[in-house]
């Protein structure tokens, strides 16, 4: 089973959370960001799941809360 990938955009970011900016991604998270940001609950394949797994939050055109289910 895919897991189920949540990104929300936020504008506080607590100084706590650990941001990835999106340069700093795996080539095939980077690939598939963009589409991801205009969907609300998407399955992904683990790879990219993997990838987004190290972030609270990843910088791109604004800050994204990542949530992966």
């Amino acid at each position: 089973m895919s897991p189920t990938l949540t990104l929300e955009p936020v504008e506080d970011v607590p100084s706590d959370s650990r941001v990835c900016h999106y340069d700093e991604l795996a080539e095939d998270a980077k690939e598939e960001f963009p589409i991801l940001t205009e969907n609300i609950d998407v399955s992904v394949d683990s790879t990219i799941a993997d990838g987004l797994q190290e972030c609270d939050l990843v910088k791109y055109t604004d800050y994204y809360k990542v949530s992966i289910g």
